[in-house]
């Protein structure tokens, strides 16, 4: 051989080994395409970061992995339609807590607070290089705190509106997916609905999304879900409920009622649709037991906690004054100090401000079985890289193991679509979310039969099992169950 002809072929077996363009054969998979499909058997071939071939069967190429998936279910990587993994991911960029629960995608920026300027969002995120993917939305109360300051108590003026709007206007151009809110938040709690419509009227401009934690959970959560739905149907823009919640008991058995209010929106030609994550307990801010701002008000915590079924169903995450408490509920807190929950309460915001965490579990399992039959919830963690809250950890295969398994209340199919090509389709996210050839190769693989969730509020970070690999744009991120290296994730910015 001549020494042209040995340097070619050195060169040629140098291009079929190295890890960046070898590409890898998935075979003889149950694939769930992402499309509501039943499974089929499929071989998938990923090329760079692009599903290049899905069939019946596929021969490997020389220099290409093999993953043997038999008896194993490949899907689309899961899409959180509801997350803070953003935050920490400097110390940790490997997002193992959300691979290890097959999130390929987190959407970010939620419950109003978001990056300004979202460029830097990006900009970091394409220097950071995560594991996974991150996309964001404008947050709104991130722009009425740039515009208001801390006089924000009040109405905003028409000017200070415009202001908001050319800050909206920016965020969508630098490439959010649209407009998020957290009106029982500060400073959104004190926005008016128009408000919101004049800076969704920027959204629709840039054909994005108007996402909302809305301003009531409780009592009053069908008018808030209406007030979402009114601001999307003012511009023409889809809404997506966040973390959909009947959160007391005198609304518990009312989720078909509300299920009827997105129906019938639907039905009048708004775009709506929510997110839910599978657990009867919420993590938050104490202060947002009681619905007004009065934090010494003691017939608005009287009924706060009553409303909640009591005191021990309150427990404190994260007091800063005192963290011996943390990992107490405020029943066991309140008797220890021989006073009342409401008195206990009231010292604690006086000591602390609003800023105690809390987990209350105040949710229906009935309520949350309804949810998760309909079309139009999707699902979310509302989780962070790490947290007391087993929903950052957990949230995707306890939905795979409960809701589908065990109890059998949507199929298989039925999930992996709401975790993944709906997601996409409400995002606008064309490439992404579905098993075909051209789409980015976003992919989990797990046995069906033996994915389970192990997280609690005792335990939040007990790590899922069941799920052995997690692609992201073509690379392995989850190998047979280890974390690797690799840390392929992107920015994903709104489609122009």
């Amino acid at each position: 051989m001549t020494l042209f002809g040995r340097l070619l072929a050195i060169l040629l077996l140098f291009v079929q080994t190295t890890p960046a363009t070898r590409g890898i054969l998935v075979q003889h998979a149950q694939l769930i395409d992402g499309t509501g499909a039943p499974a089929r058997r499929a071989d998938v071939r990923v090329a760079g970061d692009t599903i290049s071939a899905v069939a019946a069967r596929l021969d490997p190429r020389p220099g290409e992995r093999v993953v043997d998936a038999t008896g194993l279910v490949l899907a689309p990587g899961f899409i959180d339609m509801h997350s803070h993994a953003d935050r920490g991911l400097d110390d940790m960029p490997d997002a193992a807590t959300q691979v290890r629960q097959g999130i390929t995608t987190a959407v970010v920026g939620q419950d109003g607070s978001s990056e300004l300027p979202v460029a830097d969002f990006y900009a970091h995120v394409a220097q950071l290089h995560p594991a996974i993917n991150y996309a964001t939305s404008v947050g709104h109360g991130t722009v009425r705190s740039r515009v208001m300051g801390d006089d924000f108590k009040r109405p905003a003026t028409a000017d200070e509106i415009d202001r908001m709007k050319a800050l909206v206007d920016q965020g969508m151009r630098d490439g959010a997916i649209g407009l998020s809110s957290g009106l029982e938040y500060d400073p959104g709690f004190y926005s008016k609905t128009d408000e919101l419509v004049a800076l969704g009227s920027v959204v629709a401009r840039h054909h994005g999304i108007y996402s909302s934690h809305v301003r009531n959970e409780n009592e009053g959560a069908f008018d808030s879900w209406r007030e979402a739905i009114e601001i999307g149907r003012r511009n023409g823009i889809p809404v997506e409920i966040s973390h959909i919640k009947l959160g007391v008991k005198p609304v518990w058995g009312r989720a078909a009622e509300g299920i009827g209010i997105i129906d019938a929106a639907k039905r009048d030609g708004v775009r709506v649709m929510a997110d839910w994550y599978p657990y009867t307990y919420w993590q938050s801010s104490m202060y947002v037991l009681i619905e007004t701002r009065d934090f010494a008000n003691r017939a608005a915590w009287e009924k706060g906690l009553k409303d909640i079924g009591g005191a021990a169903n309150v427990l404190i995450t994260n007091y800063r004054p005192d963290p011996s408490l943390n990992g107490k509920t405020l029943a066991d807190i309140a008797a220890a100090r021989g006073a009342d929950a409401v008195t206990t309460a009231i010292d604690m915001m006086k000591t602390a401000g609003p800023n105690t965490g809390v987990i209350a579990t105040s949710m229906s399992e009935d309520d949350l079985k309804t949810f998760v039959k309909s079309p139009d919830v999707l699902i979310c963690s509302d989780g962070s890289l790490t947290g007391r809250h087993p929903r950052g950890y957990n949230t995707f295969p306890r939905v795979l193991a409960r809701y589908v398994r065990d109890l059998q209340l949507i199929t298989l199919p039925d999930a992996i679509a709401k975790m993944t090509g709906r997601s996409a389709a409400q995002l606008g996210f064309a490439d992404r979310g579905i098993v075909s050839p051209g789409r980015k190769a976003d992919l989990v693989i797990f046995d069906a039969a033996a994915i389970q969730d192990h997280g609690t509020p005792a335990d939040a970070s007990a790590a899922p099992t069941g799920i052995s690999y997690v692609i992201v744009n073509g690379e392995v991120v989850l190998d047979r169950g280890t974390i690797t290296s690799a840390r392929p994730g992107r920015g994903l910015k709104r489609a122009s």
